[in-house]
């Protein structure tokens, strides 16, 4: 014969805490969320930043030839502002990363 047991009930556990001691958790918890936050924003707005074609041949290391064979081959996207072309800077990267395959 099989036996089921009833489960436990959880304890419940109160604490008192003073205001003042709460609120200064809260905001400590919340201070360091948003710097992680605002971190992270500025290291994405940065890994974004859109390049000249001449920026990405002198910062990557890369010529005009590669830049070209990227975009036609898929692995790369313009982006045109006006028009003129720019890269994501975040896109340069991935390709390097992945040394070149799509």
């Amino acid at each position: 014969m099989l036996r089921t047991t009833k489960p436990q009930p959880t304890p419940i556990i109160q604490y008192v805490v003073a205001k003042d001691d709460l609120e200064e958790v809260i905001n400590g918890i919340v201070e360091v969320k948003l710097e992680s936050f605002f971190e992270a924003k500025k290291q994405e707005a940065k890994s974004d930043e859109l390049l000249t074609p001449k920026e990405v041949t002198e910062i990557q290391g890369v010529n005009l030839t590669t830049l070209w064979r990227w975009h036609n081959e898929g692995y790369l996207t313009k982006v045109y502002i006006g028009d003129k072309p720019r890269y994501r800077q975040s896109d340069i990267d991935r390709i390097l990363k992945k040394g070149g395959e799509k």
